[in-house]
């Protein structure tokens, strides 16, 4: 089939040219016109696939042609992006109230125009067939989830990059996978984006799983905590969008908040908590990272996939930023105090990292996935006093539990919520399954863990 046609009318020749240049070298075919007649003269004997015009040329009303556009029964169904050197929202709304797809303001990233212009060409076939996945891209893929995500990638023979900067990352994560011939890393900032451009552009598949990891960091580093997830995140998008690219991008139970309406449903309200209790930055910044995923779904039609992780846990996991399974074990088996913070009542469910990954395979690979916003969780719901009591019982431990107020740990205005239950009806609807393995059988693993690897409760 034919390559996409371009009308461009614009009034500006260097422009033209650049724009031209650009698009013939991805295989466009471009016509160009400079005054608004020879677009007209143009259009009685051709139809575009797609025209992009300038909506500010000097004694024209670019509004009045795209007008005439849309009045013209051959142009009528015929996606128009308009340009502007100028912002006027008041232009903008015009023209979407006209029929333009999309609104392009001046200068604009050479890469961003390209994927606009193939969203704006998305209803128009031209024989594109689906780009088989090789190359796959983690970020924060030296974490716990990351690592896990790489090793089995690996197993199922893709080529796996990942990039971290361990900040909080471990390079014990991933020792096994460095010289594994399928496997490199990238060490950096998602926040960096000649690094991050790089990366994004010898990927087919994004699993953007790097964000701030704990209570503990998030609490102390509030500013920290906005900045790389949600200027790293829309970086992260921003790339992926340029090349086409699906991102599975992971969210958090967090954005529930202190809602108390169980369980947690994916078209929920949220009920955040005030802007000077540190804890809520975290929610607020993996909502806005929903919100940029959502929107270069529905703007710039980039396939995402996000996935609200409930607590997964397993092997592997280390408690210095808060977790609570590794924090308990490595005291339980050391015979020391088990520290429960509150009341001990607040209660959540814990899923196995094995469960997680696989569901995460299936739902990266899963049409009806795409544009979703997914729970992904267990049914292993516990109070974290029960929980230290199993943790003490399964070791054998002599250790005491210890109640003491969260003010100790987190300061003075921490707020925590005291219960967090997944509804898992849209992820089995969509994915077919839910995680399966137990509570018992998960702490059973990890008691196992950690007494063949005594080294790694030096690292909690």
């Amino acid at each position: 089939m034919d390559n996409p046609r371009i009308l461009i009318i614009d009034d500006d020749k260097d422009a033209t040219d650049l724009i031209s240049a650009r698009l013939k070298s991805h295989g466009f075919l471009v016509s160009v016109t400079n005054i608004p007649e020879g677009a007209f003269e143009f259009l009685k004997e051709n139809t575009p696939d797609l025209i992009i015009l300038d909506l500010v040329m000097p004694g024209v009303d670019g509004s009045e042609i795209l007008r005439k556009i849309r009045l013209d029964k051959k142009t009528r169904e015929v996606p128009v992006i308009v340009l502007t050197a100028k912002l006027d929202q008041s232009d903008k709304v015009s023209a979407f109230n006209l029929g333009a797809q999309d609104y392009i303001t001046k200068p604009y990233e050479p890469e961003e125009f390209l994927a606009r212009v193939k969203v704006a060409l998305k209803g128009v076939s031209h024989g594109a067939v689906a780009k088989k996945i090789k190359n796959i891209l983690i970020t924060g893929g030296a974490g716990f989830i990351g690592s896990a995500l790489a090793r089995r990638l690996l197993a199922e023979e893709y080529k796996v990059a990942v990039i971290d900067d361990f900040s909080t990352g471990r390079r014990e994560n991933i020792q096994d996978m460095l010289n594994h011939k399928n496997f490199s890393l990238i060490v950096g900032s998602i926040t960096d984006e000649t690094i991050l451009s790089k990366a994004v552009e010898g990927s087919d598949l994004i699993y953007h799983l790097a964000a701030t990891v704990g209570v503990k960091n998030v609490i102390e580093k509030p500013l920290d905590t906005v900045i790389y997830d949600t200027i790293g995140s829309s970086i992260v998008l921003k790339y992926a969008s340029a090349k086409g690219i699906k991102v599975v991008l992971t969210s958090t139970s967090e954005v529930y908040g202190k809602s108390k309406k169980y369980p947690f449903k994916e078209d929920d309200d949220v009920v955040i908590g005030p802007p000077d209790v540190n804890r809520w930055s975290y929610a607020c910044s993996k909502l806005l990272d929903e919100f940029f995923a959502i929107g270069y779904y529905r703007e710039r039609a980039l396939p995402v996939v996000i996935i609200r992780f409930f607590n997964i846990v397993g092997p592997g996991q280390v408690g210095r930023y808060g977790m609570v399974i590794p924090r308990f074990f490595k005291a339980a088996l050391q015979n020391q105090p088990i520290y429960v913070y509150g009341d001990g009542k607040q209660a959540r469910c814990f899923t196995y990292i094995d469960d997680a990954i696989d569901i995460m395979l299936k739902l990266s690979q899963s049409q009806k996935a795409v544009g979703e916003v997914i729970n992904l969780g267990s049914k292993n719901l516990i109070s974290i006093k029960d929980l230290a009591q199993e943790i003490k019982r399964i070791t054998k431990s002599s250790s005491k539990i210890v109640f003491e107020p969260y003010q100790k740990y987190y300061g003075s205005r921490f707020q925590d919520v005291k219960k967090r239950v997944p509804d898992l009806a849209k992820l089995k609807k969509i994915s077919g399954v839910t995680p399966q393995t137990t509570l018992p059988e998960i702490l059973k693993k990890m008691k196992c863990y950690f007494e063949e690897n005594p080294k790694e409760l030096d690292r909690i």
